[in-house]
């Protein structure tokens, strides 16, 4: 709910500009503002009529607009906004435009109010002018809006233009400068319901919803009659309290219902429809608010995002190309295209407009916490830290951000940040997320020298809280085995594997481990077989047992076994390493098992053979296999032990089908692609 608040809806909002020169015209429009509260809005029409009969400058035009708007007549309205605005000179009639311009931006595209609110700018650059050419550009172009916003300030530093500069902070995402942008114009005049709709906008965006819900009640309390603050009433009670969602439809169409025009209110209206699951009546809300302005990239945003829900990706990546090419100073398009990207696994080719995302929304947590992933998924693990970080300052209340950031901040070797990162999120009140657990045992057992007995703690908890995460179970398992309790490392390990028979090869090393160190040597041996066919095999541990197994009675058993200890610790490092990676690369999501596969290649080297090699022959999907096999590729000769599945990759005969449909062509395409990439990797491999 925090994005499509932040754009032009509460710039839109009408404002009372400042009182006229002529006494005549703030006498009758103070008539007709009482008129209007004691419920008499054709006496108000008819006061601002005779005014208008009787004073021909713009600024009786610009009042009448006000009522006529108010009184619910938007098209009259207009007529009167136009018409002053083509009257008088001066400030006089660059105020007037201005006016004009902001009703235009109400009803319709923001390309149209632009053009006014800069012809106003032209005529005469007063306070009023640049705020409104500044609320017209937050819709498309939220650097320049603030670059305006800031002039408007600069010219004159009054509640209409402190508004301005709060919307065009929340089109650049930057919440929490929005309110206090808005909060000033409050403190200089508390009877704007525009500056009260502003802050309960910018409050909603920065996860104040409760917050949220008052601001937006004031502003509906100061002018009942304005389709702008209902809806935002709506969206904020939404955020607040989702159970009360007629109440927020309600708002939001009461809104819509007084101005069918403002494509803001229907893509509110729309939000509202799918947080509740009605994707056809969201879908056509959306479409309404495109007609409304085509121009408009937010809701041709979420009409491709609507069509990737059903399924099309391909089709959903190429239209947002073409929305970020139209559209590049549109924040929503660049970071759509760059998940998008991301989902198709696409890392290299997400990076440059998710850069973009964060330089147009940089208070966007999603937009830092996507280019994290792009940046980590292509081996920038430092930059991928400091996007975490912005990330985590734009949405604090965000456990599960904040979590990965923690298990990040470990990844690059910040062990004691990462660790009272990780003590903050779990210390959050009513924290039950076993993630923030699991990541802390794992920053716990990694970090030198291990502090095994709080890792322990941390993976016992994520457990108490699900007992069926496979992965705090294998945590825990190493931990065990770090600490020399064999027979605990074991059942934990036989723990995780009933949990999840996918990490049956990493328990099993595991269990080898433990079984060695325990001088159970035939366990040992069954367990790293069983590991060894599943690509979990480990040279280390194999050849200690092989001189165990071979050695006469006694004789070099021994030494092989002093060096179980040391030998033990040195994988426990790598493994608590690697931890990640197993979970990547045995991740339902194929772009997750390609970010796996090349930490694997950067962490492990020549150790991450045996795995690779099983996922180039068992992995179901095509683009994982090309991710594996140019990995192999990359080693060289160190990763001769994965020939044959190269060769095998390599020799297959692909008989294109004359008859095959689409998918089919696309999947024939795919293998020619890693039979090509399989044939660069036996060349350097397989010498």
């Amino acid at each position: 709910m925090k994005r499509f608040l932040a754009v032009a809806l509460v710039a839109s909002l009408p404002a009372v500009p400042a009182v006229g020169a002529d006494p005549k015209v703030d006498e009758a429009y103070a008539k007709a503002q009482d008129q209007l509260v004691k419920g008499r809005p054709e006496e108000a029409v008819k006061t601002m009529q005779k005014l208008v009969d009787s004073r021909s400058g713009p600024e009786a035009y610009y009042f009448q607009g006000l009522i006529l708007e108010r009184a619910g007549t938007l098209d009259e309205a207009g007529a009167a906004y136009a018409k002053g605005a083509d009257l008088g000179s001066g400030p006089p009639k660059a105020e007037a435009m201005a006016m004009h311009a902001n009703y235009l931006l109400r009803t319709g595209p923001a390309k149209a109010a632009i053009t006014r609110a800069e012809q106003a700018v032209q005529v005469a650059a007063t306070p009023g002018t640049l705020g409104a050419l500044a609320r017209a550009q937050a819709r498309v172009d939220p650097t320049k809006a603030l670059e305006n916003a800031d002039k408007a300030v600069a010219a004159g530093a009054n509640a209409d233009t402190h508004q301005a500069r709060a919307v065009a902070l929340l089109a650049l995402g930057r919440n929490d400068d929005a309110a206090a942008a808005a909060r000033k114009a409050i403190e200089l005049d508390a009877r704007s319901a525009r500056a009260h709709a502003t802050l309960a906008a910018a409050l909603v965006a920065a996860g104040k919803a409760a917050e949220g819900v008052t601001s937006a009640r004031k502003a509906v309390e100061l002018d009942g009659n304005s389709p702008e603050s209902h809806a935002i009433l709506g969206a904020a009670i939404l955020a607040s309290e989702p159970k009360l969602w007629n109440d927020a439809i309600g708002e939001a169409q009461d809104g819509a219902f007084k101005n069918a025009k403002n494509p803001e209110i229907q893509m509110i209206v729309g939000k509202i429809f799918e947080a509740d699951g009605r994707f056809d009546q969201a879908a056509a809300a959306y479409r309404k608010a495109l007609e409304l302005d085509p121009d408009f990239s937010s809701a041709r945003s979420v009409l491709i995002n609507a069509q990737f829900r059903k399924g099309d990706l391909d089709g959903a990546l190429t239209e947002a190309k073409k929305l970020a090419a139209a559209a590049p100073s549109s924040g929503d398009a660049q970071l759509l295209l760059g998940e998008l990207l991301l989902r198709k696994n696409e890392f290299d080719a997400a990076v440059a407009p998710l850069e973009k995302a964060v330089q147009l929304v940089p208070g966007s947590a999603n937009a830092h916490a996507y280019l994290a992933r792009a940046y980590h998924s292509t081996g920038k693990l430092k930059e991928a830290v400091a996007e975490y970080a912005k990330a985590v300052q734009s949405d604090p209340s965000n456990a599960d951000l904040r979590s990965n950031y923690g298990l990040a901040l470990s990844q690059v070797g910040q062990d004691a940040q990462a660790v009272e990162e990780l003590k903050k999120v779990v210390a959050s009140p009513g924290y039950k997320n076993t993630a923030g657990y699991t990541n802390l045992g794992f920053v716990y057992r990694s970090i030198e020298p291990p502090r095994n007995e709080e890792a322990i703690a941390a993976y016992k908890k994520a457990l108490e809280l699900d007992p069926k995460n496979a992965q705090a179970a294998l945590g825990l398992a190493w931990v065990y085995l770090n600490a020399k309790r064999y027979a605990d490392s074991i059942a934990a390990c036989k723990q995780a594997m009933q949990i999840d028979t996918g990490l049956s090869p990493a328990c099993n090393q595991t269990m080898a481990w433990a079984y060695l160190s325990n001088k159970q040597f035939r366990e040992a041996r069954e367990a790293l077989t069983a590991a060894d066919k599943a690509g979990a095999g480990n040279a280390k541990l194999d050849s200690l047992l092989d001189r165990i197994e071979k050695a006469p009675a006694g004789a070099g058993a021994d030494e092989a076994i002093a060096e179980v200890d040391q030998a033990r610790s040195a994988q426990a490092r790598l493994q608590a390493q690697l931890e990640q990676i197993d979970r990547d690369t045995g991740d339902s999501n194929p772009s997750n098992r390609i970010r796996g596969v090349r930490s694997l290649v950067t962490k492990a080297g020549a150790d991450g053979v045996p795995k690779l090699a099983w996922m180039l022959y068992n992995d179901k999907s095509t683009d994982v296999r090309i991710e594996v096999a140019r990995a192999l590729g990359s080693l060289g000769p160190a990763a001769r032990k994965a020939c044959p599945q190269l060769q095998a990759f390599a020799n297959e005969s692909i008989i294109p089908d004359p008859g095959a449909n689409r998918a089919q062509a696309e999947d024939e395409l795919k293998r020619l692609d890693l039979q090509k990439v399989c044939r660069e990797a036996v060349a350097k491999a397989c010498r």
